[in-house]
């Protein structure tokens, strides 16, 4: 199988996304995180509403500069950090091409390439809009699905389902 793209800021965004999300304790740790937070600020808020004093609004105030200052770190910051990666590395623009056949992934860009052998792959992940190949915890190539046409999408999963761990969202 061959396929041909091109990387996008939004494929990076959505490819940390679904690298972020790919463990379940992982995920469900930044849900409960986020909810006890949705949870603090609400009593506060609430705290206010049956009690609006000045001192009570100075008593809230530093909560909702955290809850704010979180929703920075947790919303923001990733994808600041992921526009200002995919800007910075050459490697991620222009046409990008990969053969997958019995051996392993065959990864061509400007400027590179790479065979890896399934043997050195340990996991990936199907996110909602990408597939990622991991050779580490923590690095991965992208392949975008916009990219596959439903049949090479059904042939990349059985390949993926032969040759490596899987572990699909």
């Amino acid at each position: 199988m061959q396929v041909t793209y091109e990387l996008t800021q939004k494929d990076f965004t959505e490819a940390y996304t679904a690298h972020r999300n790919g463990r379940v304790v992982t995920r469900w740790s930044r849900r409960i995180f986020v909810s006890i937070m949705v949870l603090v600020g609400a009593i506060g808020l609430l705290g206010f509403l049956m009690k609006p004093t000045v001192q009570t609004a100075r008593d809230l105030a530093p909560l909702l500069g955290l809850i704010a200052m979180w929703i920075g770190v947790l919303w923001f910051l990733p994808r600041w950090q992921m526009r200002r990666q995919f800007l910075q590395q050459p490697g991620a623009h222009g046409s990008r091409s990969l053969i997958l056949d019995d051996s392993g992934a065959h990864w061509k860009w400007n400027g590179g390439s790479s065979d890896v052998e399934w043997k050195n792959y340990i996991r990936s992940v199907e996110g909602k809009n990408q597939i990622l190949f991991y050779t580490s915890p923590a690095c991965f190539n992208i392949l975008p699905k916009v990219s596959l046409n439903p049949d090479q999408l059904s042939e990349l999963r059985a390949l993926l389902a032969q040759n490596m761990r899987k572990n699909v969202n």
